[in-house]
């Protein structure tokens, strides 16, 4: 709920409960003792203070983000108990009795970013360097946060202060205002940030992609402007990383989601020391040391691969034999996503979570450039495409036609990023797919299709309480 999150931190303050990590977190981050403006008064406790936002991110997954909305789209099947949460998301019913889906917590997240500009801005015991580039990792993360915000729930309100009095009763913002801000922040960020990725004291480089540097805030840049069909700027911001070769290349298929991948931009480490990936434990579904039966369960491992979705690998797509498995269970073949191989528990830590990849700018940029309709466009595009098409072992694509490419670039988006953070749902959205995409499949699914559901409701209980809100839930929803 904004008003009852708005009146805790009012109390309580600034308050970060983390697990330490030993690569990311070189130092202590703050805990429960370490509240309030203090937390802002040395270089370390402020940088630690961004980083228990990452562990934070990393620990909970953004409420399992990827495997929820690989359910609403046509990504993964389950086998989860009627009305429970996963089969309303999964059948599109999500209506009062899920409707705290998401929200809660990426509003957390807004109050906590706020909390960290705003303690940054007005501390004077940082050094300058080390301020401006937290300000710049604070400021992504807003805008990457309120990326996921517009695009869940269309209008939301638009948060920049801890100041609960504002908060309480703010109303909806534009869409516009939104991603105004977005991309206001994410040019502070590229300004703001180094060029090299820094380890948790914010002076020196490392090896590790876990804080954003100016690559980062360019990757999400590039997204943001494809997803406004601001098209030259998707290009140039696309561009700028994929031409950055010595830090960014793609790579093997088997070690895409490695540690510090070459193709990785950005990754969180993960918090739980005795496991690598929480995707790789709850998508794998082979017996192993933690579960001895195989195929979905319906608890702890729910999800398997839609068949639409499987079916669209051909059978020289490396891609279908190296990033997905299946197990069959009483006659019934189950696939799914095998993206991350560490399953078991207590082994090496050798894979970090994706959350921006090179894979994707090239696909960002195919589609910039067809848009555009420049005299090169077609043949520019067609090659970012048959870049991602070469990498899993498939034939180059020739075509002149601008409906023909965009149908495959859009085919190459939902082999390439499935189970990632929710793209396969967003691109339906943003390219008025979902109405055609979705009837069908729903159906297919146990539920029905209505063009409302391409956006969540806002939760009932803030519409109680904030005034401002009163009448103002999406089309759609009950109001209470």
């Amino acid at each position: 709920m904004l008003k009852t999150t708005i009146r805790i931190i009012a109390i309580i303050g600034f308050i970060f409960i983390t697990q330490s990590c030993e690569k990311l977190i070189e130092v202590d981050p703050p805990i429960d003792q370490q509240i309030g403006q203090s937390i802002f008064d040395s270089d370390i406790n402020a940088a630690s203070v961004l980083t228990g936002l990452y562990t934070r991110i990393s620990s909970f997954n953004f409420d399992d983000m990827s495997m929820r909305l690989g359910l609403a789209s046509d990504e993964l099947e389950t086998n989860a108990p009627p009305n429970s949460i996963l089969s309303l998301i999964y059948t599109n019913s999500i209506s009062k009795e899920g409707n705290q889906l998401f929200w809660t917590s990426l509003y957390e997240y807004i109050f906590r970013i706020n909390s960290a500009i705003e303690g940054i801005t007005s501390s004077k015991g940082l050094s300058s360097l080390v301020k401006q580039r937290l300000l710049g990792e604070a400021k992504f993360l807003r805008a990457f946060i309120y990326f996921h915000i517009v695009n869940l729930y269309g209008r939301a309100p638009l948060i920049t202060t801890t100041d609960a009095k504002i908060n309480a009763t703010k109303n909806r913002d534009d869409i516009d205002a939104i991603y105004e801000l977005v991309i206001s922040d994410l040019k502070d960020a590229k300004f703001s940030l180094s060029d090299e990725y820094l380890s948790a004291n914010i002076t020196t480089t490392t090896a590790e992609r876990l804080r954003p540097n100016k690559s980062v805030a360019s990757a999400l840049l590039a997204r943001i402007y494809l997803y406004r069909s601001m098209w030259q700027n998707a290009e140039q911001e696309a561009t700028e990383v994929i031409n950055k070769t010595e830090d960014y290349r793609l790579v093997a298929l088997d070690s895409v989601f490695l540690k510090n991948s070459l193709e990785a931009i950005w990754q969180l480490q993960p918090v739980d020391l005795t496991t690598n990936t929480k995707d790789a434990m709850l998508f794998y579904l082979k017996p192993s040391s933690i579960f001895s039966q195989p195929g979905p369960d319906g608890e702890a491992r729910p999800v398997y691969l839609n068949n639409n979705l499987y079916t669209k690998f051909s059978a020289d797509d490396k891609r279908k034999d190296i990033w997905t498995d299946s197990v069959i269970v009483n006659g019934i073949t189950y696939p799914f996503a095998f993206k991350y191989k560490v399953f078991e528990t207590n082994q090496p830590l050798n894979e970090y979570i994706m959350v921006l990849r090179l894979a994707e700018q090239y696909l960002i940029r195919a589609e910039a450039r067809l848009r555009q309709n420049k005299n090169t466009g077609l043949e520019s595009s067609i090659s970012d495409l048959n870049t991602i098409r070469a990498r899993a072992g498939l034939s180059s694509v020739n075509t002149n036609t601008d409906t023909e490419i965009f149908t495959l670039i859009m085919d190459e988006r939902q082999r390439e990023l499935f189970t990632e953070w929710g793209h396969r749902w967003f691109d339906l959205k943003r390219t008025n797919l979902v109405d055609i995409i979705m009837p069908p499949i729903t159906a297919s699914k146990g539920g029905q299709w209505a063009s409302f559901k391409a956006l969540y409701p806002i939760p009932i209980s803030d519409i109680k309480n904030n005034p401002s809100f009163q009448q103002d839930q999406n089309p759609g929803y009950p109001a209470f």
